[in-house]
């Protein structure tokens, strides 16, 4: 876990059963200067998403047999986390349309395009981390 997470960092939770791309994820996205956290079932991510206030969760759409369209609908619900986005990944022919149903932000097709979720992650932490304008400047 990253030291003072609290302070403005650009968190990621990656929630997947495949705990190699976990670790694939967790050391790119580290390289990239993300601060992450890693879950392998929904319940251990159950446990750090409001703790740890990711700006963006990659959430795997089956993780150990469970739904996790469930659980992105339960933090899009949620007024915990009201600026979250979530990024369903998946590996079934799964439209963007019918993520977006239960609340995700985008869909990534696995097996992932590294430079295409980085581009995706990067779009959305720019909107998570949009300038207060005030007046004439940007704050």
């Amino acid at each position: 876990m990253c030291a003072s997470f609290k302070v403005i960092q650009r968190r990621i939770l990656i929630i997947d059963d495949d705990i190699d791309l976990l670790m694939l994820l967790e050391r790119r996205l580290d390289k990239e200067g993300y601060c992450i956290e890693t879950a392998a079932s929904l319940g251990e991510a159950e446990e750090i998403v409001y703790t740890f206030e990711p700006q963006v969760i990659l959430l795997d759409i089956n993780v150990r047999g469970e739904d996790g369209r469930k659980l992105c609908w339960k933090i899009k619900t949620s007024d915990a986390l009201p600026n979250t986005k979530v990024i369903v990944m998946s590996g079934y022919d799964y439209s963007t349309s019918r993520a977006v149903i239960f609340g995700a932000d985008d869909l990534v097709p696995k097996p992932l395009n590294m430079e295409f979720l980085l581009h995706r992650i990067s779009l959305h932490m720019s909107q998570v981390f949009e300038p207060v304008v005030v007046g004439r400047k940007a704050i």
